[in-house]
């Protein structure tokens, strides 16, 4: 890369609803960020619970701030992505944090110059003691975090938005297992840690696993023994095969 160049614009989106006790070390993970072309966008549910207080004053570090009633994360996701500018996207959604200050200029060093791409990065989950647990992606597993995937914001153009349907859980790693057999985008994995994750999320629960299976199975990746397992735990699977082959 150009260093006479500006650096792309990272768009970093923080998704919350009532996270009042965990949005400020969010926000001050991304606030230390070395990196020095940032976009910041936080978009709130309509929080009730005085989200909204602790994150006003810091408005003025904030480029796009929005407190609005929203069909869900999802949804909110979709509509931050249609706000966002920057050449590139990191979700950093409430009670996540930068693994540490430089974790996003580390990462941004690891991007080609052009080309639609995503990278797949390190990450720790805080367990319920406090203890930090490593965790590294394995892309022919499946296994990848969110907040430690950095990717072109001009894919959303032509492959579509997140999956925004009641009981969907699993509608990010829907949007990015699609595209591992994309020729249309380079897929990379780095060593680099670029998230501290809350393990508490909406993706937490056994019924994503099994959603990730469902996923899994209909791009070729899963057998039809753990397919069984997904039909009888599972009522979403008929609802993704169908989107898929819209998709195909």
């Amino acid at each position: 890369m150009d260093t006479n160049l500006s650096p792309p614009t990272v768009s970093v989106i923080t998704v919350v609803r009532n996270g009042r006790d965990a949005i400020l070390a969010t926000m001050e993970s991304v606030f230390s960020q070395s990196y020095s072309n940032i976009e910041y966008l936080v978009i709130d549910g309509a929080s009730t619970d005085g989200t909204q207080e602790i994150v006003s004053p810091y408005a003025d570090r904030i480029d796009v701030w929005l407190s609005e009633q929203d069909g869900g994360v999802y949804a909110a996701m979709n509509k931050a992505v249609g706000l966002a500018t920057g050449e590139f996207i990191v979700f950093m959604n409430c009670g996540d944090v930068f693994a540490d200050d430089d974790a996003l200029s580390s990462a941004m060093a690891c991007l080609a110059p052009t080309g639609d791409q995503v990278l797949f990065g390190c990450w720790k989950r805080r367990l319920a003691g406090g203890a930090l647990l490593d965790c590294n992606p394995r892309l022919a597993q499946g296994i990848f975090n969110h907040q430690a995937v950095i990717y072109s914001r001009n894919i959303h153009a032509w492959h579509g938005g997140y999956a925004d349907v009641s009981g969907l859980t699993a509608a990010d790693y829907l949007f990015f297992a699609t595209l591992f057999d994309s020729s249309a985008v380079a897929c990379k994995v780095t060593d680099t840690v670029i998230a501290i994750i809350n393990v508490n999320g909406i993706s937490a629960g056994p019924q994503t696993l099994s959603q990730k299976t469902a996923i899994d199975f209909i791009c070729g990746r899963s057998s039809r023994s753990r397919l069984l397992l997904v039909l009888l735990l599972h009522p979403a699977y008929r609802w993704l095969k169908v989107f898929m082959r819209r998709r195909s």
